[in-house]
Formats: structure tokens, sequence, C-alpha cells
């Protein structure tokens, strides 16, 4: 009592009924299916029932203890059977088909709920463990909303059932069959706790494991190029063998549950068969009531380890609930389309203007104090300063991904201005200084800087970024598939294919984040004039450690420490 009232008091218990809730919640939307599949288990159950019954009228007849044709009960025990078998294969067929509609609905939340999640917030959280929540965890929780309820409606209407039906031939014989179920129920409940520990646990694992595999085929040209190719094995190795002393510790626990669990079953089941053995020889009962209450006898046991297996079930789906509410519960970007963002978008121009911003991450690092920044329509800014001294940050603070903490950041045109939020984002074409190809066709990756672009249009932002050249020479043109990252391509091939599809979406303010680095000085200076002839209002912000950039700017900023210092354009 006392660890229960604990379990109570720091909230375990508090948190997996939150966690259950949240399943029952979403499985809401699911409601009439699980319902349907909870009456065909229920049928299927009083069918099963009711066979055992025949059996046991079926065996009377036969031996002479009881009147009646046992040709017609033989034959109504087979038809139960075989209805019982076509809606167990229903049943299965709808569960399945459930749980990919449950789990693909689910991922598709996450997915959504992730993508519009503020950025800081968000970057906490490893790549390799959001695909680990979105994986595994789903497929636990999908599986719970399709199976848990069902299987504790119809295990309860098999133990109601069973036990009725001995209580009414036999009244000990029924209290002995369920002489078990106080001493399971309370080793469940010690244990519930112990399962929650290990199930995330294992969850945390596995999701190490996704990560580290994500990160190393991500990296391997970089893993040979450093020949660290047995180094990672090694670092392998040690995740393995964590995961295995993990799941060998879990594997232990449950074995000695199990054996446990088995060792109450056998002891019961010994006592009901010596029982029944014993009212036979003593012709209180017949052949028929003797297999009757063996089989009923098994069937309540069953339906009791059923129930009682539905404890760490439901764990497990809790513990992976609570791991998919931790990130589908993040802070929303919460964009909205403005009139006054509709004006900017379609105005001859847009600055951008920061005045004394304060900037510092969660962790605690500061960024910016009492920063000034500015970039006019028709300018090229450029922005310069040591690595990690702010650069990027500053680009993320433009793009609504970082909100500052003090100061001002607004854009304005033709007597409009608004502050700088996540919904101002589609103002900005955003080219980074990390590979942003995705698998597809050149084309496709065209598109997703503008869906309805047209061939024409492809072209032209090709040829603005100076890579219709090589594209055309490619084996199929703006056809051809490219493999993961623009695996095939050379770094300045791909920064000008990114510039491309940021020229596409036409947006009003440009920022380039070192994404001219791979090129020659002669290309990238022909791409940077392209970029403002094709619109000769576009802002233009470059953040660059190259000189020759400097060059075409008509403004140049410095980082120094944690201010912005206008500079003349050179370094």
């Amino acid at each position: 009592m006392k660890k229960r009232i604990q379990k109570m008091k720091d909230g375990t218990l508090a948190q997996m009924l939150a966690e259950l809730r949240w399943i029952c919640g979403y499985g809401r939307k699911y409601l009439f299916i699980i319902l349907w599949n909870i009456f065909l288990g229920i049928v299927g159950a009083v069918l099963g029932l009711g066979a055992s019954i025949l059996s046991k009228d079926i065996i009377d007849i036969v031996t002479g203890h009881q009147t009646g044709f046992a040709l017609r009960a033989a034959i109504f025990y087979v038809a139960m059977q075989l209805v019982k078998i076509l809606l167990n294969a229903v049943t299965g067929r709808i569960s399945e088909k459930l749980r990919l509609r449950v789990s693909q609905s689910l991922r598709g939340d996450i997915f959504k709920k992730i993508l519009s999640a503020r950025w800081e917030p968000l970057s906490r959280y490893h790549s390799g463990d959001l695909m680990a929540r979105s994986g595994r965890d789903v497929e636990a929780v999908a599986g719970s909303i399709m199976g848990w309820a069902p299987s504790l409606i119809v295990n309860s209407l098999q133990l109601l059932g069973s036990f009725l039906v001995l209580f009414w031939y036999d009244r000990t014989l029924a209290l002995l069959a369920l002489a078990s179920a106080p001493v399971t129920v309370l080793v469940s409940g010690l244990l519930a706790r112990r399962i929650r520990k290990h199930s995330q646990k294992m969850r945390r694992i596995g999701s190490e494991m996704t990560s580290f595999y994500a990160e190393s085929f991500q990296n391997v040209s970089f893993l040979k190029s450093f020949h660290l190719e047995d180094t990672f094995s090694q670092r392998l190795s040690g995740h393995q063998e964590r995961q295995k002393d993990a799941t060998l510790e879990y594997n232990r626990f449950s074995i000695l549950t199990s054996s446990f669990m088995s060792l109450m079953g056998m002891v019961v089941g010994g006592v009901c068969f010596f029982w029944s053995v014993y009212r036979l020889w003593g012709g209180y009962i017949t052949f028929g009531q003797m297999t009757l209450f063996l089989q009923l006898s098994g069937t309540l046991s069953g339906a009791f380890g059923g129930l009682v297996s539905l404890v760490p079930t439901a764990i497990h789906a809790a513990t992976a609930a609570g791991r998919i509410m931790e990130v589908t519960q993040l802070p929303s970007e919460g964009i909205l389309e403005t009139p006054e963002i509709s004006r900017l978008r379609s105005a001859g121009g847009v600055s951008v203007a920061a005045e004394k911003i304060d900037f510092s991450y969660e962790s605690g690092k500061t960024v910016f104090q009492n920063a000034d920044f500015r970039a006019d329509a028709g300018q090229i800014v450029a922005l310069v300063g040591p690595s990690g001294g702010g650069k990027t940050t500053l680009l993320r603070l433009l793009l609504g991904l970082l909100p500052p903490q003090k100061g001002s950041l607004e854009l304005s045109g033709e007597k409009v201005t608004v502050p700088v939020s996540a919904s101002t984002r589609s103002l900005f074409a955003y080219v980074p200084q990390d590979n942003t190809l995705f698998s597809g066709t050149v084309e496709e990756n065209l598109l997703l800087g503008n869906r309805w672009a047209s061939p024409e249009r492809l072209k032209e932002a090709l040829e603005m970024a100076c890579a219709w050249e090589f594209v055309s020479a490619l084996p199929e043109g703006i056809h051809t598939p490219l493999g993961e990252r623009g695996s095939g391509l050379s770094e300045g091939q791909i920064q000008r294919l990114c510039i491309a599809r940021a020229l596409l979406s036409d947006a009003p303010i440009l920022l380039l984040d070192e994404a001219t680095s791979a090129l020659d000085v002669d290309t990238e200076h022909q791409l940077l004039r392209n970029v403002m002839a094709c619109r000769k209002d576009r802002t233009c912000i470059v953040t660059t450690h190259r000189p020759s950039v400097l060059e075409l700017c008509d403004r140049a900023y410095r980082i120094e420490g944690q201010a912005i210092v206008f500079a003349t354009p050179t370094l």
C-alpha cells in the first residue's frame, strides 16, 4: 500500500492515466469500427461457450447419461466452430485494416506537429529519436487502440461466462478455478512500475540505435575519407552491447514473471482436474460434465491470463504514447496569413530592419545584445564574421524560427510594416549552407520552390542560377533522378540547384547562407548579378567568408562579440 501511495505521489500513476486517456481520445475517431470488432469478438466468445456446452451434451448422449440426438448436437457443434473460425478471420482482417489506418493517421499527425513546432524546442530532439517515435512508438499505440478494448471486453465476457456456467454446475470448482486471481492481480500491480521502467529504457535505447544508424549512413563519405569504419563499428558494438544488456534484463524479468504466472496456472489447473476426477469417481458428475469442466477451467484461466497480460500491454502503449505526446505537445509556431503580409508580398520590394535586439538560446548562450541590422529593397547586404559568431542565428531570427527577447525586428514596404514572425516566412526564400536536395528528379526538387512553375519558368530559374548548362547535359535532363542529398552531383552543382529552387518562389527577400561557397569567383559573380537582375527590387542578404562577394554588395555588416557593426564592403 505504501508503494502504491508513493507511486501516486511521484506522478507515475497520474502520468500513465493521462497517457491512456490520450490513447482513448485518439481511438474515438475509430469508435464505430472498434465497437464492431468488439461485437464480433463477443459473438465468437458466446459461440465458444456454446460449443463447450454442446460437447458435454454429445458425450452424455453417447454414454447414455442424457437423451437426445447426438448427430444434431454434433452438427450444431461443427457449425459453431466453423462460424467461430470465420469470425476470427473477419476480426483479424478488420483489426489489421484499422491498425494500418490508425498508424498512418497518427504518423501523419505527428509529422505535421513536428513540422509546425517551434524550431528551438524541436532542435533538442535528434532526428533518429523522432524517427523512432514516429515508428515503433506509433505501432505500439496503434496496436493498443485496436486490440486493448476488444481484448478487455471479450476476455471479461469469457471470464464471466465460464465462471457462471461452472458455478451453475459446481460452485466449488468455479471458486477453485479463480483461486489464483487475487495473487495474480497483486503481483501484476506490484510489477507495473518495473514494467514501465523497462519499457522506457528499451525505447530510449531503440532511439539511440536509430540515431546512430541515421548519422552513420548520412555521413558514409566522411567515415570512409577518415578511415573510421573500424571506429564506428566499435561504436555500434557499444550500442549493441547496451541494447543486449537491457533486452536480456527485461527478458529475465519477463521469464521470472511468466514462470510464476504459469506455476500458478498449473497449480490451479491441477486442482481443478483432480477435483473433477474426484467428482466423477464419486458419481456426482458425468463424463460430459467433466469434459465441460476441464474446457471451461481452461477457458476461464486463459481469459484471466489474457486480462492480466493487458497490464504490460497497456504500460508499453502508455509509455509509447507519452513519448509521442512529448513531441506533439511542443509549442506550435501558429502561422497565420494576414492582409498586411499579403500586401507586402505584392509590394515593390521589402526592407528588413532589426533595432536593438537581444537574443539568447535556451541553453543560456547569448548571441546578440542591443544589435542593429538593416537591408533595404533592391540591395545586396553582406553579413560577415567568425564561424559560430551568429550569422546563421540572425537568419533564423529573420525567418521567424527564433524570436528575439528584446528589440524590434520588422519588415516594411509601401506604407506597410509588420513584425517578423513565422507568418512572415513566406516573404523569404532561403538557401542554407547545408545540402537540402531530396531524392527524386531535378524537376521534383525545383518544384518544391513553386509547385505551379512551368517548364519555361524552370529553365529560366536554372539559367539565372548558372545551372542550365550542366542540367541540360544530364542523361535525362531536368528529369534525371538524383540520389539522396543530390548524390552524383558536385557541391557547386548542388548549391546552384538550391539557389534556382529559391528563385522559383519569387519571394521579395533572398537569404543565402554561404550558398555560393563551392563556386568559382566568376560563376559566383555572374549568379549574384543574375539574382538581382531578374528582380531589381529583391532584397538579398548573404553570409560569407569570401572577399569576392563583398565587391558586389551595397552594404556589409560584421558580427563582433554580441553586436552587429556596420562596415564598408571589404574584409
